[in-house]
């Protein structure tokens, strides 16, 4: 009977660590992951007429193993591009979301 009582203690005991196992499994989930900033440096070459988007010929971005190319960019805000004009050399800031290279900052 004793080491019947001593088994059950021991399962009892043990079984919030058992239930704890399972719970750090999904590290990759989507909401824990920081989106990935990339910089970059360039040229613009168009602005969409509604500020939405902009057209860059960009520097080499190696960390996504990208050549110089020109580039539509979507914009998180209108106003980013709204004291830029054509033929601007800029610095820039993106992420990519959901398929799209969206810039999150620019300037001159």
């Amino acid at each position: 009977m004793k080491i019947f009582s001593l088994a059950v203690l021991a399962l009892f005991s043990l079984s919030p660590l058992i239930a704890m196992g399972d719970e750090h499994h999904d590290h990759a989930s989507s909401s824990t992951i920081a989106e990935q900033t990339f910089h970059s440096s360039g040229t613009v070459k168009s602005i969409a007429q509604n500020h939405e988007s902009i057209r860059i010929f960009h520097n080499p971005i190696p960390e996504l193993k990208w050549p110089a190319m020109n580039m539509q960019f979507d914009v998180i805000d209108h106003d980013l591009t709204h004291p830029l004009e054509v033929g601007d050399k800029v610095d820039f800031e993106f992420v990519q979301k959901e398929g799209k290279n969206i810039i999150i900052k620019i300037k001159k």
